[in-house]
């Protein structure tokens, strides 16, 4: 049996999907239907998969999946916190607008 997106569009292993609810894209790993209805199985990255009601979901093109870095290379805390003030500090300028 086939499972088809929310919109009648024929979903198969290896089709780039999204979660409309929350936006989380992935590869389609596997599919079932159940009493429940039809569902696909999405890897989010390389630990995390998730069973997704097709309901939800909508096909996709594989430029609109997020891509993570495979850098191997090992930072130390020094450099972490490196990282982390450049980012704050181009966040947290001295014009930034006040609330209240």
């Amino acid at each position: 049996m086939s499972v088809e997106d929310k919109h009648g569009r024929q979903i198969d292993i290896g089709s780039y999907v999204i979660y409309t609810r929350v936006g989380t894209t992935g590869e389609v790993l596997d599919t079932k239907t159940d009493e429940n209805g039809s569902w696909v199985l999405i890897a989010y990255d390389e630990l995390t998969k998730l069973w997704y009601n097709t309901e939800n979901i909508e096909l996709t093109d594989e430029k609109y999946i997020k891509t993570t870095s495979n850098d191997s290379e090992e930072l130390t805390v020094e450099d972490l916190h490196e990282k982390i003030n450049r980012s704050l500090g181009s966040e947290m300028g001295d014009n930034a607008v006040g609330g209240g």
